[in-house]
């Protein structure tokens, strides 16, 4: 068989070699010629996959290594009987690694202030459980969730009472509880002053142009913003940039553990659809996650936010964007194909952390290694 793939996703080779051709591609730019052919595509969030991409084509089976799907037309993938799956989950750990980094270079990792967390499912419920075993307080809004899956659902207007709020639901344009510019104006003048507000989910559920001109009219010192997605991608508005205290190119998933998991579950997906044995398929994967992952990495520090700092310099993705704020267009999607291997909490073990750190470390997946 023939897969085309997105040449950023990782272990292609090693993992999907051993089922047909292999031909990698920049993902934003795959055409329908490309696929035109193909038997299988594997793409991740930057391509639309839609009846203008896949029309005339042979695809049957459609994998996108990213736990979002609002880049997959599934309407029209269903009435073309094309099999698709997507990897949900599969960079969690990645997005609550980056989301404590942020709070670590902003000196917030205070147990007393009160976190909002919007969108509780794959990715916003991992961040509110470690959230929570961390002992912080939480509100939590997800329309879709009931309090017997995530105990602190609160309504929306309880939002505005948190000294940090971090949206992590996908994009949606219809049903009854659309997310597309869910957070404009209105939202902003209600939170509470010195708030900071944090994107790590998808653009556009923030209204950037609104969140913009909130700021041109004096409100820089009543809220501050991390933005780690944008509207729109990859021509984001530089203006906005301005007035972003922590700004990376819509990598806070982009752990290698994420990255690798997205791919181990796609293979997993196209496998079965193949109908290969379950147990090679198993076998398979251990030999390549074995390998992939390597051992633990011990570290030492003498707090918590030089622990987290040290596994994830999150103000380097900051300057790394900026340096290219006059051709971002271009330049976005080379920083995320370019980005530097970046190892999740769970790569690492902390040496004798203090007692009353040990829950927290823990809450953040850190392997803990006792000496005495």
């Amino acid at each position: 068989m023939k897969i085309i793939a997105d040449e950023n996703i990782p272990l292609v080779y090693e993992l999907f070699g051993s089922l047909g051709e292999i031909v990698t591609l920049p993902g934003r730019n795959i055409s329908p010629e490309d696929v035109k052919h193909a038997d299988a595509l594997l793409v991740r969030s930057v391509t639309q996959v839609n009846e203008t991409l896949l029309q005339g084509s042979q695809v049957k089976f459609v994998g996108t290594c990213t736990i979002g799907t609002d880049h997959l037309d599934k309407e029209y993938l269903d009435k073309q009987s094309i099999s698709y799956s997507s990897a949900p989950g599969c960079n969690a750990y990645g997005v609550v690694q980056y989301v404590f980094a942020a709070l670590a270079h902003l000196n917030k990792l205070d147990k007393t202030l009160k976190i909002g967390v919007i969108g509780c499912g794959n990715v916003g419920g991992r961040l509110y459980r470690a959230l929570i075993k961390a002992g912080f307080s939480c509100v939590c809004y997800d329309p879709f969730l009931t309090q017997n899956e995530i105990p602190d659902l609160q309504p929306w207007e309880s939002l505005y009472e948190c000294d940090v709020i971090c949206t992590h639901t996908p994009l949606t344009t219809d049903g009854p509880h659309p997310s597309w510019h869910m957070m404009s104006t209105e939202f902003f003048n209600h939170m509470k002053p010195g708030a900071l507000l944090l994107n790590a989910g998808r653009g556009a559920v923030i209204d950037n142009d609104a969140l913009l001109q909130y700021f041109r009219q004096g409100n820089q010192n009543k809220l501050s913003v991390v933005l780690d997605v944008w509207e729109p991608e990859p021509d984001l508005d530089t203006a906005l940039l301005e007035y972003v205290c922590l700004a990376s190119p819509h990598i806070a998933g982009y752990s290698y553990e994420g990255k690798t998991n997205g791919s181990l579950m796609i293979f997993e997906a196209l496998s079965t659809f193949l109908q290969h044995p379950e147990n090679d398929i198993k076998d398979r994967m251990l030999d390549v996650k074995t390998k992939a992952y390597g051992d633990t990495v011990p570290l030492t520090a003498d707090s918590v936010r030089e622990m987290i700092l040290k596994t994830y310099p999150i103000v380097d993705d900051d300057a790394r964007l900026r340096a290219v704020k006059d051709t971002v267009a271009t330049e976005f999607d080379l920083l995320r194909k370019h980005y530097p291997k970046r190892r999740e909490f769970s790569h690492y073990s902390v040496i004798d952390p203090a007692d009353d750190w040990l829950d927290f470390y823990e809450a953040l997946g850190f392997k803990i290694q006792m000496t005495a």
